[in-house]
């Protein structure tokens, strides 16, 4: 079984929008990530808030083709079913800062099961849970 690594919505968007704060860094571990060969895995919350954001930080045209290019990718996309929500909202539950993400909470809940602890992501809240971000926490 080929290791996976589980990518977060903002990484997606900071790959696509070079005004993006992360866009550099984003690059770099993009070539990482596929020098490592790595399986990828994201969440249907984190596809489509990444389309969403692409789309009013870049534009629609870029949404649609960062879409086209996931979708027709090996990147695998989890679909969420009760059971998972559930998980993901008794994680949620736990997080102690107003600003918390029920979509980061769906992304921990499939790491958990998947037995995942690195992600590709610039959010602190997956440290704070105990996730390593690949080159910001560890070295790929």
């Amino acid at each position: 079984m080929e290791k996976e690594l589980f990518v977060d919505a903002d990484a997606f968007v900071a790959l696509v929008d070079s005004n993006d704060s992360n866009h550099k860094l984003a690059v770099e571990v993009s070539a990482a990530v596929s020098n490592a060969a790595l399986g990828l895995v994201t969440s249907e919350p984190a596809f489509g808030e990444a389309v969403t954001v692409i789309s009013q930080n870049v534009s629609h045209a870029a949404a649609i083709d960062f879409a086209n290019e996931i979708l027709n990718s090996k990147i695998e996309i989890v679909e969420v079913n009760p059971k998972l929500r559930r998980k993901a909202f008794d994680i949620f539950k736990e997080q102690t800062t107003k600003n918390a993400r029920f979509t980061d909470s769906v992304n921990i809940a499939i790491m958990q099961e998947r037995g995942l602890n690195e992600i590709f992501s610039f959010d602190k809240d997956y440290k704070k849970n105990g996730f390593i971000r690949i080159r910001i926490d560890k070295r790929i």
